[in-house]
């Protein structure tokens, strides 16, 4: 199965994050991986993160948002949806790029929503067509769920 590596940068371009995962499908404007999380322990809004938790992660290049599914290490079972705001991906053979805008949509299974890091994305110099653009995708993904 092909190696996809992921590359997470900052908005201004600056890498923050790299990680492997493994190709589960590529579509003409969508690619979806599965990775397993790297860190240690993390804690958000009551969903724990452990270290091999599997994602299934979607990416869009013609969308301004992308969209992680999180299982549980254990059971498999769903513990939620992590939404990044961020430019469209770009998508190559074996790496993708994305910028994250700090704006985060975290969907629990029972439907709940809860708008992450607004202050963080608000303070971020960006004009006023990222803004509106960042704004409109967390509107798309509260309605996609």
């Amino acid at each position: 199965m092909k190696t996809i590596t992921v590359i997470k940068q900052d908005y201004q371009g600056q890498e923050t994050h790299r990680y492997l995962g493994r190709l589960i499908e590529l579509l003409p404007h969508e690619i979806k991986i599965e990775a397993f999380f790297d860190r240690d322990e993390t804690i958000v809004e009551g969903i724990i993160l452990h270290r091999e938790d599997r994602f299934i992660e979607s990416y869009f290049d013609n969308r301004w948002y992308n969209i992680f599914e999180i299982h549980d290490r254990v059971d498999d079972h769903v513990k939620g949806w992590y939404c990044n705001i961020c430019y469209p991906t770009d998508i190559y053979e074996d790496f993708i790029t994305y910028r994250d805008l700090a704006l985060d949509l975290l969907v629990y299974p029972n439907g709940n929503q809860v708008v992450l890091d607004e202050d963080e994305f608000s303070s971020l110099p960006l004009s006023p067509k990222v803004q509106t653009a960042a704004r409109q995708a967390l509107f798309e993904l509260q309605g996609l769920f």
